[in-house]
């Protein structure tokens, strides 16, 4: 049996190599947003967050294997984020408001991560890889928003629709601006645009009297 001296040794070593790892992603993030990803070697992300390259070849096997961590964490923080949000609001009406707020105020805060995140998108070259990424990024959110319209169906806050069809068009429609807002910063007032998809979906998925 450890002691517990043992135990917290390795605790203590376990959080210091999980902080160096997200230390490594999050300057992976920066470095791609700011130089395009095929600028973003190993030796340049190194470079900008101040460590050697062997450390980050101690933590990653390779460029590809930090690449999928890069999208694995603009996932999960974005979907984290969100689905808090969308946990607080008390019925299915708010929290598809919450869905689509809370996605616009998360890329708002994170710039970086959305232009690193279009660049990535842009640079897979097999349809294979294209399609991992797509489900990757697009499933957890489409299945998100099918489970609120759904919940709203069943409790009669919504028309009948095709849940399936219109989370494939909420998430379009806000992916859309993002991309626009990624290309031109100065273009797309988010605010605005959360606004008017939040008034534009209340008013498509409302039940009439």
């Amino acid at each position: 049996m450890r002691s517990k001296i043992d135990q917290d040794g390795q605790k203590k070593a376990s959080f210091i190599e999980e902080a160096r790892r997200r230390q490594i992603v999050e300057g992976a993030i920066s470095t791609i947003a700011s130089a395009g990803l095929p600028q973003a070697s190993l030796a340049r992300i190194a470079q900008d967050i101040g460590v050697s390259r062997g450390v980050i070849s101690y933590h990653f096997a390779g460029r590809d294997e930090l690449i999928q961590q890069v999208v694995n964490a603009l996932f999960t923080e974005s979907n984290r984020f969100i689905k808090a949000r969308v946990d607080r609001a008390p019925d299915a009406p708010h929290r598809l408001r919450a869905f689509i707020e809370a996605s616009f105020e998360f890329m708002a805060a994170n710039r970086a991560n959305f232009v690193a995140l279009v660049d990535i998108w842009g640079s897979f070259g097999s349809p294979e890889a294209k399609r991992r990424f797509n489900a990757d990024m697009y499933d957890p959110c489409r299945h998100h928003l099918e489970g609120i319209l759904r919940r709203g169906q069943d409790s009669g806050d919504f028309r009948d629709f095709s849940p399936r069809t219109l989370a494939a068009t909420i998430q379009g429609a806000i992916d859309g601006v993002m991309l626009q807002w990624v290309f031109d910063e100065e273009a797309v007032d988010l605010a605005d645009c959360a606004a008017e998809l939040t008034t534009m979906f209340d008013m498509a998925t409302r039940r009439r009297a």
